[in-house]
């Protein structure tokens, strides 16, 4: 029999919070200042804004697809942020913030999609 882990309330929060966080930066996608640095650039920060989007929605599963999907765009939005010379001190934070505290769950999440 599975055993079926619930959220606690400070997995839900930061939850939310990556929700949030993704819905803005779907605003940002669209802002001229992304338009100026290449045509490529929205498309590849879109798709990166999405995939933190529903990774954020299989960690509110309890999957752990979703931990390792937000690591990977995480990782690939501070990587190209970087080399474009565009890094927020807040998103780093933040992944981080929240990084550390998706690990801490880790292991009480279903492998299963």
């Amino acid at each position: 029999m599975r055993t079926i882990y619930h959220r606690n309330k400070y997995l839900t929060f930061l939850c939310y919070l990556g929700l949030i966080w993704s819905l803005l930066s779907f605003l940002y996608v669209f802002s001229p200042s992304v338009k100026k640095v290449g045509i490529w650039f929205p498309a590849v920060l879109g798709v990166l804004v999405a995939s933190r989007f529903i990774s954020m929605i299989g960690v509110m599963h309890m999957k752990k697809w979703g931990v390792f999907l937000f690591f990977t765009s995480a990782f690939l939005k501070l990587f190209l942020a970087v080399m474009l010379d565009q890094l927020s001190v807040l998103e780093v934070i933040l992944s981080v913030l929240i990084g550390i505290s998706l690990l801490f769950f880790f292991p009480k999440m279903d492998e299963n999609l």
